[in-house]
């Protein structure tokens, strides 16, 4: 509820009186509209309740038909029935997005999930800026969150897995990795701890870097090692002790298996990274250049020494005339 404020004033107030209670009230109503969150519009089913402000209920409606349908979807494939009812806010403004989430999101988040109190945060679609919103993403997360409860997932794995059931791979690059092998900055798996404080080109190392460390292990255990490993969590908090359990390997031995597998596969994707091609290309229309100016060059050399030899030289004539006068002389004769 919103808190009013009560102003109480025994004497008349004068002019200047009333305009700095003016200034003040003006003040107090933009305070609050700030600091107090707005009304929000509910609507449950047994899975799902959806938060929404008045004017997003259409969009609403359609995201709470979209996220049931990857529901069932992701609990099939994992294998697993949730039980958690989740919370689902859609927020029509960026400061809203902020408040709810604490304004722990990266400035490149467009959602969240939060496992503490199962809640799902997301920008209205007006503010995505042609960006689909990630809710299958974010229930992925809160499905392997229950598995895994009440432990914390691993960061990369957390990620990648929610990468990789939600198919996002068209928003990785691989030249990243490439690029960071060349620079020798990749990130191992304690270092993607730190993701929500990444910039963003790192940030996209980590996700491109955990989705293809998830696809490792999918190749290396099967697609049932996801939701092994997540409920290993459950009953292992250390990380190393669940892979242990859940996969019959070390997670370090996994980690340098995985490291081996990236340097393999993306040895020279840097040479597709976009300012490489436009380098090379400049640098080929330079050499390009050079060869056709040189063969320019020397056709234009050959073609003077050719009209110099067609030319006759001055000299020509008068033995040509000394020769017709010699003859003439013998003709006489």
């Amino acid at each position: 509820m919103r808190k009013r404020f009560h102003f109480s004033n025994t004497s008349r107030p004068n002019t200047l009186s009333r305009f700095f209670a003016f200034v003040w009230a003006t003040c107090l109503s933009i305070l609050s509209a700030v600091a107090w969150p707005q009304a929000w519009q509910y609507h449950s089913t047994p899975r799902f309740v959806i938060a929404y402000s008045p004017e997003q209920k259409n969009s609403a409606m359609q995201l709470l038909g979209e996220v049931q349908a990857e529901d069932t979807q992701l609990a099939e494939r994992l294998q697993f029935m949730p039980r958690r009812t989740i919370t689902i806010f859609l927020c029509p403004t960026q400061s809203s997005f902020e408040r709810l989430t604490g304004g722990i999101i990266p400035h490149w988040g467009e959602a969240a999930a939060d496992p503490v109190h199962w809640r799902i945060f997301l920008k209205a679609p007006r503010l995505q800026e042609g960006k689909q919103i990630t809710i299958k993403h974010e229930l992925a997360h809160l499905l392997l969150a229950e598995l895994a409860h009440p432990h914390r997932l691993p960061r990369w794995f957390n990620e990648g897995a929610a990468i990789f059931l939600a198919a996002e791979t068209q928003h990785l690059e691989p030249a990243l990795i490439s690029r960071a092998m060349v620079t020798n900055s990749l990130l191992s798996f304690d270092d993607i701890e730190a993701l929500l404080s990444f910039p963003n080109e790192k940030a996209g190392l980590a996700y491109s870097e955990s989705y293809h460390a998830v696809n490792f292990l999918v190749q290396r255990h099967g697609f049932a090692a996801l939701a092994e490993f997540a409920q290993a969590l459950a009953q292992h908090p250390n990380p190393r002790a669940a892979f242990q359990s859940a996969c019959g390997e070390d997670l370090w031995d996994f980690e340098v298996a995985y490291f081996d597998y990236v340097r393999k596969k993306f040895r020279w994707y840097f040479l597709l990274d976009e300012n490489v091609l436009w380098g090379v290309g400049i640098f080929t229309l330079f050499i390009a250049a050079y060869i056709v100016t040189r063969m320019r060059t020397r056709k234009k050399a050959a073609q003077w020494e050719n009209e110099e030899r067609e030319t006759p030289s001055e000299e020509e004539p008068d033995a040509r005339e000394e020769n017709d006068e010699d003859h003439d002389e013998q003709n006489r004769s």
